[in-house]
């Protein structure tokens, strides 16, 4: 091969790599955009990126909070895609892209934690969480129930939305939704008075 083709080689494998990063940065994008609409979808009643008060480290953040016909739905998104290797048992779990492994938390630890936080703020009515994978996410080796990809969602969106919403459901969602803005305001004031502490 001549010096011109090498260079030319070259520089073909490098916009190739450019437009493949490229392409996988609009692909989790994409993903990333499609949790909102699909909980739209399956809800209008719903609450993002919560922080509730926990009893067992002072509070957790939870990605969605829905309301639907069967009670209160939590879903935590995990944007990971590739190959996850989950299981409940083990504290950690496994993603497996591009040939490189990376070690996450279980997070079903936290989702059981925080379904038992909803279910004491709102006594009585049905909690429910799923952890919630990228739709470029598979388990080959298996996967727990209450985990999910996005396109398992999307697929079944109607079993999530099927029938309606009594007046207790309504009531006891309105009742979270106030519990969970005056922890917010408190919190707020709470950060307050320790900035103003500082300067005291």
């Amino acid at each position: 091969m001549t010096d011109l083709q090498i260079i030319g080689l070259s520089f073909g494998v490098i916009i190739f790599g450019i437009l493949i990063l490229i392409w996988r940065t609009m692909r989790a994008g994409q993903s990333h955009q499609h949790f909102p609409r699909i909980i739209k979808k399956i809800s209008k009643y719903y609450l993002k990126s919560v922080i509730v008060p926990d009893a067992v480290e002072g509070s957790s953040f939870i990605d969605w909070l829905v309301l639907t016909p069967r009670g209160v739905l939590i879903i935590s998104q995990k944007p990971y895609r590739g190959m996850i290797f989950a299981s409940e048992n083990i504290s950690h779990w496994t993603q497996v892209i591009d040939r490189r492994s990376y070690s996450f938390d279980n997070p079903l630890r936290q989702l059981e934690i925080d379904v038992v936080t909803i279910k004491t703020l709102i006594p009585g009515l049905p909690v429910k969480g799923y952890v919630v994978f990228d739709r470029d996410s598979f388990f080959p080796k298996g996967k727990p129930k209450i985990v999910l990809t996005l396109n398992e969602i999307k697929q079944n969106i109607n079993v999530f939305k099927e029938g309606t919403i009594s007046d207790e459901l309504k009531q006891g969602w309105d009742k979270l939704c106030t519990v969970l803005s005056e922890g917010m305001d408190m919190e707020k004031n709470l950060d307050a008075l320790d900035a103003s502490s500082n300067y005291g």
